[in-house]
């Protein structure tokens, strides 16, 4: 299905994310580290360039680099950059992948839970964002792949005139064992909303989660 992520993908990205400590404190090298997802943007030749922040700031990376996690030419990315930054724009310390989810008609998917950490609105109001952990656990079966997608259920009419987008979080554990937990970055782009606000329903171990959020609408 066009707009399913495969999550083996996507934690095969965090695996390889950065690996310094990000609670160092003091005037050490990542005393001045800052977390943000972001759209990187890399060259004709695949070198991580750039990279727009979710509150519209644009940074030119100093130290720009190639990286197997945002591997194609002239392409735009969503991940998280760990960074500080400096005369020359950003000097990037590492990063994270983040899987995007574009909304659709999905009716295969299930609703299998997942452990919702936060979902929060970019301020660019370009994407919804959450954090999410899904359980893991080794398994031989070569057919056991978690997939997550988002549907696009009810676009609702309001009696002010105002507009809602209904979407559900969907989430197929396909048999992998829950062992253990591991933390998923996705974001939903919201650019083709054509909607004054969101809904957005997470089905969680403790049950459905909603929320609700004011989206601009695109002129």
């Amino acid at each position: 299905m066009k707009y399913v992520l495969y999550v083996a993908i996507v934690l095969s990205f965090l695996l390889v994310a950065c690996t310094q400590d990000v609670y160092d404190k003091g005037e050490g090298h990542y005393s001045q580290m800052v977390a943000e997802m972001a759209d990187g943007y890399t060259s004709s030749d695949s070198r991580v360039l750039s990279f727009v922040t979710d509150d519209d700031e644009r940074f030119t990376i100093a130290n720009s680099f190639f990286s197997k996690l945002l591997p194609k030419a002239d392409t735009v990315y969503r991940a998280v950059f760990y960074y500080k930054k400096v005369e020359q724009g950003a000097e990037v310390l590492g990063l994270d992948r983040v899987g995007v989810i574009t909304p659709c008609n999905i009716d295969t998917l299930k609703t299998d839970p997942v452990k919702l950490e936060s979902v929060w609105l970019a301020r660019s109001r370009r994407y919804l964002n959450l954090s999410v952990y899904l359980m893991l656990g080794a398994t031989d079966d070569e057919a056991a792949v978690q997939q997550v997608g988002c549907s696009r259920d009810t676009l609702m009419f309001n009696p002010d005139g105002s507009r809602t987008l209904y979407l559900s979080l969907h989430h197929d554990q396909a048999g992998v064992p829950q062992y253990y937990s591991s933390r998923t970055y996705l974001s939903i782009p919201l650019i083709q909303a054509d909607a004054d606000s969101v809904v957005l329903t997470v089905k969680t171990y403790d049950g459905a989660v909603v929320k609700r959020f004011a989206v601009v609408r695109e002129q």
